[in-house]
């Protein structure tokens, strides 16, 4: 067995444009997660491929992640970590794919990782997504909110063209072939708290048959993802990330899915006072099965 990562930290936004406030504790939180798998996950060091604010383009995080996933055989874990921005992307005018915000370049979507992952076969190869970021974007001021937010700041136009019209969202980090995977999954559609456009996801598609990935997500799509406004020597990872790190180190380096979904919600709430709820989607037959181990079978 042969476990891979491609870690990603994005604080410096300036090159995406003035929709992107920069962040403060991304690159920290990758540092922190590389040294996780190596330490804790006994990942070997030449199999993690680590991009850091200017070396996170579009093009060297898509490239990696294509060739950590060509090269996966069963028996192996592949993991793909990313800490910045989230925004949509339309596919139609009701359909929108979640993506991940790059240095600079291209966003990158679910049908990348769908792409990268063709010839991926879910049931012998663990891949899991770990995403510290949001997609609950807004016409929000940064000082309308009380913590540094991972939200991307939307023009009026697109926030009342989303209100009006979205029905479908992709989520990223599931790895599904195409969008008919989902059937309309959102509703209620608003602006939320200091303007954030939210919405309210059906829980009944939070796990697809199709996923060829397990997603651990910092929050849900009515909420924001949080970091310390001012990072100090210990505070100065984004909250998820924080909560992730203690229950690792907590559990022995050896927890399921279920439950170490579980205890990160309940540290995330100790952090953030309940406003930020992480969530876990894709593989349900894999909740038993444990983080960043191979499958014990194949199912």
């Amino acid at each position: 067995m042969t476990k891979r990562a491609v870690v990603v930290g994005v604080n410096d936004y300036s090159v995406q444009g003035p929709a992107f406030s920069n962040l403060k504790c991304c690159v920290p939180d990758a540092q922190a997660v590389y040294h996780l798998l190596v330490d804790a996950f006994l990942f070997d060091p030449s199999q993690i491929w680590v991009y850091l604010d200017s070396k996170a383009t579009s093009s060297n995080i898509r490239q990696a992640i294509r060739y950590m996933l060509s090269i996966s055989e069963p028996g192996d874990v592949a993991c793909l970590y990313f800490s910045g921005h989230g925004g949509l992307h339309s596919i139609t005018a009701d359909t929108y794919y979640q993506t991940i915000i790059p240095y600079s370049g291209s966003y990158i979507s679910d049908w990348d990782l769908a792409l990268a992952a063709e010839s991926l076969e879910p049931s012998k190869v663990n891949f899991t997504v770990i995403l510290d970021s949001c997609q609950s974007g807004g016409m929000h001021e940064e000082s309308e909110h009380p913590d540094a937010i991972k939200s991307v700041r939307y023009a009026s136009d697109f926030v009342n063209r989303l209100i009006a019209s979205l029905q479908k969202v992709i989520p990223f980090g599931v790895t599904v072939p195409n969008v008919q995977a989902y059937s309309s999954n959102v509703n209620n559609v608003r602006q939320g708290d200091a303007a954030l456009v939210c919405m309210d996801e059906d829980p009944n598609q939070l796990f697809i048959p199709l996923a060829k990935s397990t997603l651990l997500s910092a929050c849900r799509w009515d909420e924001s993802a949080g970091e310390p406004k001012v990072p100090s020597a210990t505070a100065n990872h984004g909250y998820f990330t924080q909560a992730l790190l203690d229950l690792v180190n907590q559990s022995g380096f050896q927890i399921d899915h279920r439950s170490l979904h579980q205890k990160v919600v309940e540290r995330v709430h100790q952090l953030t006072g309940s406003s930020q709820t992480p969530q876990i989607r894709g593989q349900q037959n894999r909740m038993e099965e444990d983080f960043l181990l191979g499958w014990r079978d194949s199912r």
